[in-house]
């Protein structure tokens, strides 16, 4: 072969190779679609005061990571503003979830949702009074 046969075969032979990888980086781009499924909220009391460890459980019904884990349930406290905020990743939109907010002395209380887009919450508990309690 001559030597510029030689440059011209392995000329297309890089073009052929850098479609296919420019091809497939497409592809996969279109294939992965991650979205952010953040739930974020603040947990007060009935007259709006912020309620500090509050235990605050997160129930997915769907595909939601944290890293390359799936998530099923997560349990966090409320933080000095009552805030919490759950942040994973999701291969879809509009996940359904439920959470459940238990602090002693308070009625439990839940909501539901589904994220993204939106997943933010204020949750209001009610104090268990002394009626309450003896009925239990």
């Amino acid at each position: 072969m001559h030597r510029c046969e030689v440059i011209l075969r392995n000329s297309l032979a890089l073009v052929v190779l850098s479609s296919t990888i420019c091809l497939l980086g497409c592809a996969a781009r279109r294939i992965a679609n991650d979205y952010v499924f953040g739930v974020t909220g603040i947990v007060t009391t009935r007259d709006e005061t912020p309620l500090q460890d509050a235990d605050v459980t997160l129930d997915v019904n769907g595909p939601v990571y944290e890293g390359i884990n799936l998530v099923r349930t997560r349990h966090l406290l409320t933080n000095n503003t009552g805030g919490f905020v759950f942040g994973y990743i999701s291969h879809q939109r509009g996940v359904k979830y439920t959470i459940s907010v238990r602090k002693e002395g308070f009625e439990p209380e839940a909501v539901s949702g589904a994220a993204p887009p939106d997943g933010s919450h204020t949750i209001r508990l009610k104090k268990v009074t002394e009626r309450d309690k003896a009925r239990q």
